[in-house]
């Protein structure tokens, strides 16, 4: 699952040893993200490790990791940050009772809360840093988004890849729905929404497609959207296109069973991919790829139900 933590900037940053061991327990691909708070957090870090006292290649070691970071497990806060109400921890306590965060990792516990870790105490099987990197949720459009929500709202391009996906039906225009409007809601600005399918027997060919789709998704993509499709043929000898993904600029999930929201009775299997496998995932359906052959038009889809060939 994906957990927002709350960190306190001093505990990471008070030593290369604690810096090391909890700057790599983050990513998408691990369950576990940072929350930017204060939103320079980054510089907070790296002024908490300036004051620690470590040398330089080390320091250097700090900030590009925090680079690294940046994409790969920091996410927004969207919370409010006030020195007058106190210190890091007070404010990331005030913060928790309005909208909590899974747990808040500080320096020390003198409050003795239980959902606030102190940083030397921190281990995997701990049950608040527990995070499996697989899950399951009822196979229900909100629920499925919701799942999504942390890369959805996070990422400049996602691409949802199903080669079966069927915008004319219901199931799947249920899941496409709530997915935009989580995006939508967002705020972070993701610049590609795509759809990537596949052709199979019996499937509709992709001018089919293009002839209804904008009637088919009319009232499904938000105003001031745009989704993209792309049709793939596989190889003859080469890799199959089976394998549901979310896939992001952030990381991504496998969905086991597909996009279409069959109802709360059944239930879908989530899991996290490691961030070098998205990446090649997505490579792969790109123009020009090397895995799959691209079959013509690509479609982009107005929130007006337009549809163009781009």
């Amino acid at each position: 699952m994906l957990f927002e933590y709350a960190v306190e900037p001093q505990a990471i940053g008070s030593s290369w040893q604690n810096f090391r061991y909890l700057i790599e327990k983050f990513g998408f691909d691990r369950g576990r993200l940072i929350s930017r708070f204060p939103k320079k957090w980054e510089r907070e870090v790296i002024e908490a490790a300036q004051k620690s006292g470590m040398g330089d290649v080390r320091l250097k070691s700090v900030v590009s990791r925090l680079q690294k970071a940046k994409l790969e497990a920091l996410i927004a806060s969207g919370r409010s940050y006030d020195p007058e109400v106190g210190d890091w921890l007070q404010n990331a306590l005030l913060q928790h009772a309005l909208n909590p965060f899974h747990a808040i990792i500080a320096s020390a516990n003198g409050g003795a809360d239980n959902f606030v870790l102190a940083a030397d105490e921190i281990h995997d099987a701990h049950p608040l840093f527990a995070s499996p990197v697989n899950w399951e949720v009822q196979r229900v459009g909100s629920s499925l988004a919701s799942a999504m929500a942390p890369l959805l709202q996070t990422a400049r391009q996602v691409l949802l890849v199903d080669k079966y996906f069927k915008f004319d039906d219901p199931r799947y225009k249920e899941t496409l729905r709530e997915a935009l409007l989580t995006i939508s809601a967002g705020g972070q600005g993701c610049f590609e929404c795509e759809v990537h399918i596949a052709e199979y027997d019996r499937g509709p060919p992709i001018t089919h497609i293009e002839q209804n789709v904008g009637r088919w998704l009319r009232g499904v993509i938000p105003n001031g959207m745009s989704l993209k499709i792309f049709c793939w043929k596989e190889k003859q000898g080469g890799e199959d296109f089976h394998a549901r993904y979310l896939l992001t600029d952030r990381g991504g999930l496998n969905v086991e069973a597909g996009f279409s929201a069959d109802g709360a009775h059944q239930r879908v299997q989530l899991t996290l991919l490691d961030f070098a496998l998205a990446r090649t995932k997505s490579g792969a359906l790109t123009r020009g790829s090397a895995v799959y052959d691209l079959v013509q038009p690509v479609l982009e889809i107005g929130s007006d139900g337009t549809v163009h060939r781009i």
